[in-house]
């Protein structure tokens, strides 16, 4: 009996350890799972200028079946995605009288022979300051707005809201093999963005929130250099003043990371360029990295201007690079895609092509579906930073959006928002959900909430007038 005993006394005692063991291996893990959001509303940020697509209808495989499918990529880019801001592109080419664009889409010449013509420049005449209408043939801009932006335009204002014109001048002259170029002539740079704003006032009565100055000044454009780009914003700031409109350029929009903020501080020695440029833009192809990004946020403090990540196509936008983009270079504005790419095509029937949102798409509107233009992001910790990583806003509306991307499964407990009613969404990567039911805060004004593995989670007290893609 006593060696019974003392059996079940050993045998009590190592159960014991093992179930303590246990019991902090669990903590351990439950804690882990755990994070903490405080969320702050003195802590103010960069307030949002708008998600940005390029105005591109174009498919390589079917270009005839675009027609069929473009009106549901206007609505969901609208209600699903929440698109509210537009690069409208203009080519260099538009002036000349060769009516290169008007032949290529007739079928007259081919992409090969287009190509190089749609760069090329001829003067429309030897006096900056005398526009010659018939030395412009602005047919291919013309064709954009009709097929594509105004359907977004229109589809935006029903919802209450006022879509973005971000009008971008490219001009990729390393492509121009026979032929001429003038726009490196600041006051030939100013006549041409002033006829282009006369043009759109004329026939469509508007003109764009923003000019950007030079698509990629950095990708074979050997005419342009910092200098240049500042004394052609100065003409082109002139020039618009002179006949009523006010200047807000977009600049410098290189193609490598790096080269921004050297290219900013060279065309601030240029006087009246930098006070008419309302956002400092790049992209992301060459040394992406955070320590550029927040080279790119300082230079933006430094100089009073907010900042934009304008491109980075072919999967490159993803949430993390975009969490990058608005933490680390204080993004006020950003673009991953051309408004085609947002979404998947199936072309399995080809007279009714089936569209969905791509999988990049779904994770990324978890922010720009939940937080509008004009939003205020405001200060937003964690208590697991490592895997739980929030940015919080407050819209126009006064409405919040808590997003957190997350490296696994996490209960999160959310503190610092109003009282009141939240809709809870989330992307996986297999998978969109909308939560059916709001959630509550509860009797200390937190909201505790699930998110089930890796992913982008929101917590939106947005009204938004039509829903987001359930599950897709």
């Amino acid at each position: 009996m006593d060696k019974e005993t003392g059996f079940l006394k050993v045998a009590r005692a190592k159960s014991a350890t093992v179930l303590a063991a246990l019991t902090s291996l669990l903590a351990v893990a439950c804690a882990q799972e755990r994070a903490g959001i405080t969320v702050d509303p003195s802590v103010r940020h960069q307030i949002m200028r708008g998600w940005e697509v390029t105005t591109d209808m174009s498919d390589d495989d079917h270009p005839e079946a675009v027609g069929l499918y473009q009106e549901q990529v206007y609505d969901m880019a609208v209600s699903d995605v929440g698109i509210d801001r537009v690069r409208l592109e203009i080519r260099s080419g538009a002036e000349n009288q060769n009516g290169a664009w008007k032949k290529f889409v007739a079928g007259q010449i081919s992409y090969q022979d287009w190509r190089p013509l749609r760069y090329t420049t001829v003067n429309d005449n030897d006096d900056a300051n005398v526009i010659n209408w018939a030395g412009f043939d602005f047919s291919e801009l013309d064709e954009n707005i009709d097929r594509v932006l105004l359907p977004l335009k229109s589809r935006i204002e029903q919802r209450g809201e006022r879509l973005f014109i971000n009008l971008c001048y490219v001009a990729f002259t390393d492509q121009i093999t026979n032929g001429g170029y003038d726009h490196d002539r600041p006051e030939e740079y100013g006549e041409f963005v002033l006829a282009t704003y006369l043009h759109l006032q004329e026939k469509y009565g508007f003109t764009p929130d923003s000019w950007e100055v030079l698509l990629e000044p950095d990708n074979g454009q050997k005419q342009w250099n910092p200098t240049v780009m500042g004394k052609a914003i100065a003409a082109a700031s002139r020039r618009l003043k002179e006949n009523g409109f006010t200047p807000a350029f977009v600049a410098p929009s290189t193609m490598d990371m790096a080269r921004a903020v050297p290219w900013i501080e060279e065309i601030a020695k240029i006087p009246g360029a930098m006070e008419n440029i309302v956002e400092f833009s790049y992209h992301r192809y060459h040394n992406s990295n955070a320590e550029n990004a927040k080279a790119i946020r300082a230079a933006g403090e430094r100089f009073g201007k907010p900042t934009g990540m304008l491109e980075w196509w072919f999967g490159n936008g993803t949430y993390e690079v975009l969490r990058e983009d608005i933490i680390d270079a204080g993004n006020a504005a950003w673009q991953g895609q051309v408004l085609r790419t947002l979404f998947a095509v199936d072309f399995a029937d080809p007279n009714k092509p089936a569209v969905s949102i791509a999988t990049d798409t779904r994770m990324n509107l978890q922010y720009c579906h939940n937080v509008r233009r004009g939003a205020q992001r405001i200060g937003a910790e964690s208590t697991d930073p490592g895997n739980t990583r929030p940015v919080a806003f407050i819209n126009p509306d006064k409405s919040y959006a808590i997003i957190a991307d997350t490296k696994g499964p996490v209960t999160m407990t959310i503190r610092g928002i109003p009282a009141g009613q939240y809709t809870v969404s989330y992307a996986l990567q297999d998978r969109s959900v909308v939560e059916p039911a709001p959630v509550k805060t509860d009797v200390n004004s937190e909201i505790t909430v699930r998110m089930p593995g890796r992913g982008v989670i929101t917590v939106s007290s947005f009204k938004s007038t039509v829903g987001q893609p359930q599950s897709r």
